[in-house]
């Protein structure tokens, strides 16, 4: 996977690092979304890029007990100080892992495995009352479609029984956020599915030909004689059924160290 470029003007360099971890929160009328992303670890080299894993998040929910509208589309833009890497990683195919359980889809395709995380869906089906349900995410590492990379995302609840898969599509571009992951709600869950809560966490170590290579790798890009940088860290943006977007940035810190 390319490397995303390399950033240095964009970032903002500053004497107290103490960015406190809080999630940003965006209104549009009744609707409220709230995101969430971190890098760990904070502490790297500054010239060198190391192995890290980032992680995002995204809540829903509506004021005055409103019904959510269907969250149809997720794009997380990550700051292109990173670098994205993949090379020998196996790779996994939509086929293997829907339909498919959650244990099937690790003994299937365990070697592509890069992240994990959790889902919450509010199910409303004709001639029932709505329930939620709450499901893990396993992410893996995909093929390359239509000259895009992408990360599968297989949702996969035990009780009750279903599975759908979010395929995020790698995009590549200039400027401060490098690589955009982008997904929209698959067709056979949009009769159904109303997503409250998502969270992903990217992290995955592994040795090729003898190297080791790290998924997501960065380093602290302060300049010479300062101790840290703060720096957007990642830009979610959320597509609605109805036509309504929204749109928020996470701020983070880094300091310089072995």
């Amino acid at each position: 996977m390319r490397a995303l470029r390399p950033l240095t003007a964009a970032i903002v360099v500053a004497l107290c690092l103490c960015i406190p971890a809080q999630a940003e929160v965006s209104e549009q009328g009744n609707l409220i979304t709230t995101f969430q992303s971190e890098l760990a670890p904070k502490t790297l080299p500054r010239d060198k890029p190391a192995p890290v894993s980032v992680s995002v998040a995204g809540d829903f929910e509506t004021r005055a007990h409103a019904l959510l509208p269907q969250l149809r589309t997720i794009s997380v833009a990550i700051n292109s100080a990173g670098i994205l890497d993949d090379a020998g990683l196996p790779t996994c195919r939509v086929s293997a892992i829907q339909p498919a359980t959650e244990g099937n889809a690790k003994a299937l395709c365990h070697r592509a495995i890069v992240g994990s995380g959790h889902v919450t869906v509010g199910v409303r089906l004709d001639n029932q009352p709505p329930f939620e349900v709450k499901a893990n995410l396993l992410a893996f590492n995909g093929p390359v479609e239509n000259g895009h990379k992408l990360i599968l995302a297989q949702v996969y609840s035990k009780n009750p029984p279903g599975a759908f898969v979010l395929t995020f599509k790698l995009t590549h571009r200039s400027g401060l956020f490098g690589t955009v992951m982008s997904t929209k709600l698959p067709r056979l869950a949009q009769g159904w599915a109303y997503l409250s809560h998502f969270d992903m966490k990217l992290d995955r170590q592994y040795t090729y030909r003898g190297k080791a290579h790290s998924y997501i790798s960065a380093a602290c890009a302060a300049p010479a004689g300062f101790p840290g940088a703060v720096f957007p860290l990642a830009k979610a943006s959320y597509g609605f059924a109805g036509g309504r977007h929204l749109t928020t940035t996470i701020v983070r810190s880094c300091r310089v160290g072995g």
